[in-house]
């Protein structure tokens, strides 16, 4: 479905008339958040200046979302509120994305684990649940197989780190590229839109946080690092084989976005015929990011799904 965008802070479906009243399709970060108790923080993790958001008791088994390749945590605005009324929810700036820091060297999935370790660590988590959506699904499959004693459940978002390239991964890395070099609202708009079953969930506040990070110093050099793994055979190297995920023990819930076929629903279909414990959740009217475009659906799905994975609050 296309849109037209006219302006900052407004978004109308071609070919129509702006709603009398706004109120009932208005989206944005601090709407989402506006009745939950929430902090955001920075901590030191692994040496990086981390950028993180928490919701929820402390008292609760603990949550971690993780977004997708050069994201931030407000990928999760929609969730965090839902969540946090029964689980200790964290999402955070992956190392080199968002408001993190962003050091000098490729960052290869390896090194997403690293950080989220080291996050974890600096925030007292011995165990928890993971969400991830798409490069973050990659990474919390990856850190299952690494460290599957932090590991509880995992939900994954775009499944990725099963298939080489897809068809149009060039122009993705290009277009963000582009972006970086000349950060305007229109150039980040593009490369988020393609994200979308339905260009109308994607906020004005999204495309304004990843703008400020597109123009942060430096983020031409950085961007290329964040596109590590579109690197062909970079990215061959950090892919799970079938034996690692059929090795994955954590209980797995994998979202297929089922009107939106690509290279990520297949390998949402095709690992959960490897995985010991996985299954499939089929959303409709959504693309990469199920979570945020279908947020009533996932919510309470995932809710369920986490609820299985303890018994009481995870060890701190």
């Amino acid at each position: 479905m296309s849109t037209t965008a006219n302006s900052p802070g407004r978004r109308q479906e071609a070919g129509t008339t702006p709603a009398a009243d706004r109120g009932a399709t208005y989206r944005s970060v601090w709407r989402d958040l506006l009745t939950t108790e929430f902090r955001q923080g920075f901590v030191a993790a692994g040496g990086l200046n981390t950028r993180y958001v928490q919701a929820g008791s402390a008292e609760a088994p603990a949550v971690v979302m993780l977004h997708g390749t050069g994201g931030h945590w407000e990928t999760f605005s929609r969730n965090l509120p839902f969540l946090a009324d029964s689980f200790d929810c964290y999402a955070l700036d992956m190392v080199g994305c968002g408001f993190t820091d962003k050091p000098d060297r490729p960052y290869v999935v390896e090194e997403y684990v690293n950080h989220v370790l080291a996050f974890m660590d600096a925030m007292g988590i011995e165990k928890a649940s993971f969400i991830g959506v798409s490069l973050g699904s990659w990474v919390a499959s990856r850190l299952a197989l690494t460290a599957p004693q932090r590991v509880d459940r995992l939900i994954l978002n775009a499944a990725s780190g099963l298939l080489p390239l897809p068809p149009g991964a060039a122009k993705a890395a290009s277009d963000r590229h582009a972006s970086a070099l000349n950060p305007t609202w229109s150039s980040v708009e593009a490369v988020l839109d393609h994200l979308f079953y339905d260009t109308n969930s994607l906020s004005e506040d999204i495309i304004a946080i990843r703008q400020q990070v597109h123009s942060l110093p430096g983020m031409e050099k950085t961007m290329g690092r964040m596109l590590t793994l579109f690197d062909p055979e970079i990215r061959r190297r950090n892919l799970l084989t079938s034996d690692e995920w059929a090795s994955i023990t954590a209980p797995t819930l994998a979202v297929a976005h089922v009107d939106a076929p690509d290279d990520y629903l297949e390998t949402a279909r095709t690992i959960v015929t490897l995985m010991p414990h996985a299954s499939l959740l089929e959303i409709r009217e959504a693309s990469h990011w199920p979570h945020f475009e279908q947020p009533a659906r996932f919510n309470q799905a995932a809710l369920e799904f986490l609820r299985g994975s303890t018994a009481g609050p995870s060890a701190r």
